[in-house]
């Protein structure tokens, strides 16, 4: 049997869905499997110059989501479900009935199209597993990412002992708090860490609130149908790791050499006067709007569907619009209320990463459509975190002694970014795909910090995470909470996989793709292994490689190894498959112990 997709009737979907039905799913006429490791086929490389994409009608095809509903969507989910059929033949005959969910189609800059699909079996979603289909800029088939392994006919079809209230119960016991956000449960087949997969509910909890020193949730809960066992369970709200930072200690945070200019150096405040004054990034230019009243508010109209900055009022739980006004558009004055200064700096920040993730990356937002950006400050009283909800910012204004407001532009980049990978890669916030996770918001947040440092001279760009807000009174300005060409040097991180069986918390591990990055860039040695790579590519180069695999060849179970492979296979699209940049990318990742 063979998978299908059914013409006669219309892909119609909502991209980036969150609820439980599958979206015209692609109908099994028989099982479809592929190998357990994210596979790559050869295809011709592409070059680092956009390709002008046509449709059959010889009109341009602009980068972008392409609706699910549009006939290229149709025949790029199409394309992808016959290719897995083709590769695949060895379950012919198997009954059961995988399926999959198109999720997403976009469109990139090289012309080529990514259709993102969720795995489902016998009607059920199979959490965390799908298959990404990539077409070349002539629409033909070239490369399939994702995992898909064997699941028990009848595991999806077969009656319960448990339904969605009992999991449900079981999960707030756990809990064991209120929730800010109405609580889901959702049947799903999930892989236990038995290696067995398993009928079960999908509860998510959330609680945003930080009030009395704890962090944010959003737990979400894996419960065993049958048992109420909790298979697994991890919290998606990243936040600062408190708890080891106590222990960190002044490292070597590095300057980036020979800095490139990006591509298109242009921003909307351009030809403007830089006179806004921020805490961290000197004097800049911040885009405003004017209020009938004749004052300005820090709502910014020019990029993509918006960017505002909200007044947390010191609450537990941002919330509101309750903003910041200046009567002459002068932001940041001595005279200007000093509530205001750190909502500046956030403002700023969210729109450097903006322009960062349109000029560097090609995306459009962090959904790729403009998705409106949306910051709080001055959540809670004394708050040493900020963290990305799910839905927005929020900024803590720190407690003077391990950090001042933390809204320097790479925690604003980094914490940004978590909302990049939620809507992009999905990467689970547990195990490898979450040390990865926190590793590619080090990343982006690193970058935006240098993209600002090409346009502002006051911006000082650095290996280090967040080392402008951190430890502000102890006269170390290099002090920071990681450092990405020497992960281990703050006492916690680990910068090589052989070590990763001895840390395995996210912000730990996140050492590891931290340093393969940094050395890609600059070139150097891997303090573990001693293996060196003669020679980097420079910071404009990595991000875009790395960017391109998070948001096109990764997949929420991605793990190191897979991750290797996706930047190679990003490397090769922009330069080409012998290129320099793809060879780079490997030994990189060599000498952090990937392979």
């Amino acid at each position: 049997m063979a998978l299908r997709t059914d013409l006669s009737k219309p892909v119609v979907a909502t991209q980036n869905r969150t609820d439980t039905k599958p979206v015209n799913t692609v109908k099994p006429q028989g099982p479809v499997g592929m190998s357990s490791q994210s596979s790559f086929s050869a295809g011709a490389p592409s070059k680092a110059k956009a390709t002008v994409a046509l449709n059959g009608v010889g009109q341009k095809l602009t980068p972008g989501p392409v609706d699910l509903s549009s006939p290229q969507a149709q025949q790029a989910v199409q394309q992808t479900v016959a290719y897995v059929n083709q590769k695949n033949p060895q379950l012919t005959g198997i009954t059961g009935g995988t399926s999959f969910a198109p999720r997403s189609v976009e469109r990139d800059q090289l012309g080529m199209t990514h259709v993102r699909m969720d795995r489902m079996h016998e009607g059920v979603k199979v959490a965390g597993e799908q298959v990404i289909g990539h077409l070349d800029a002539k629409g033909q088939f070239d490369s399939l990412t994702g995992d898909v392994s064997n699941i028990p006919a009848g595991l999806g079809k077969a009656p319960t002992k448990l339904n969605a209230k009992d999991a449900l119960a079981v999960a707030q016991k756990d809990f064991n708090g209120d929730t800010s956000r109405a609580p889901t449960a959702e049947k799903v087949i999930v892989k236990g860490k038995d290696g067995q997969y398993h009928a079960a509910f999908h509860v998510t909890l959330t609680d945003t609130s930080v009030s009395n020193g704890k962090d944010p949730r959003s737990m979400n809960y894996f419960i065993d149908a049958n048992t109420g066992e909790s298979l697994k369970q991890y919290n998606t709200i990243s936040h600062l790791d408190r708890t080891t930072n106590a222990r960190r200690a002044g490292g070597t945070s590095g300057t980036p050499t020979t800095p490139t200019t990006p591509t298109t150096p242009t921003t909307p405040g351009t030809g403007r006067v830089a006179d806004d004054q921020t805490m961290y990034s000197g004097k800049v230019d911040i885009q405003t709007t004017k209020n009938k009243d004749g004052t300005f508010s820090l709502e910014d109209k020019t990029r993509g569907k918006g960017i505002v900055t909200y007044d947390a009022k010191n609450k537990a739980e941002a919330s509101g619009t309750t903003g910041f006004t200046d009567k002459n558009d002068v932001w940041g004055e001595k005279t200007d209320p000093s509530r205001a200064a750190t909502a500046v700096d956030a403002h700023y920040g969210a729109e450097m990463t903006y322009d960062f993730y349109k000029e560097i990356l090609g995306r459009d937002s962090i959904d790729g459509k403009g998705e409106k950006l949306v910051s709080y400050v001055h959540t809670d009283v004394n708050l040493v975190n900020a963290f990305w909800d799910g839905e927005k910012m929020q900024y803590g204004d720190g407690d003077g002694k391990d950090s001042g407001p933390l809204t320097t532009l790479d925690i604003a980049g980094h914490e940004i970014s978590h909302g990049l990978t939620e809507r992009t890669a999905g990467l689970e916030y547990e195990g490898e795909s979450g040390g990865l996770n926190e590793s590619f918001s080090d990343i982006m947040g690193t970058g935006v910090e240098w993209f600002a440092s090409q346009k502002n001279k006051a911006v000082k760009s650095d290996w280090a995470v967040g080392e402008d807000a951190w430890t502000p009174k102890n006269g170390d300005s290099t002090d920071a909470l990681r450092y990405m060409n020497d992960p281990t040097s703050d006492g916690y991180s680990i910068d090589n996989y052989k070590n990763y069986p001895k840390q395995t918390e996210v912000h730990g591990s996140s050492g590891i793709a931290n340093n393969a990055f940094y050395l890609l860039t600059e070139g150097g040695k891997n303090k573990t292994s001693g293996i060196e790579v003669k020679d980097g590519i420079g910071m404009e180069k990595s991000l875009k490689i790395f960017g391109r695999a998070l948001t096109t060849y990764m997949t929420p179970q991605t793990n190191f190894s897979q991750a290797r492979a996706a930047t190679i296979k990003a490397a090769t699209d922009l330069y080409g498959k012998d290129s320099t940049e793809a060879k780079k990318v490997a030994e990189a990742w060599t000498a952090v112990g990937v392979k």
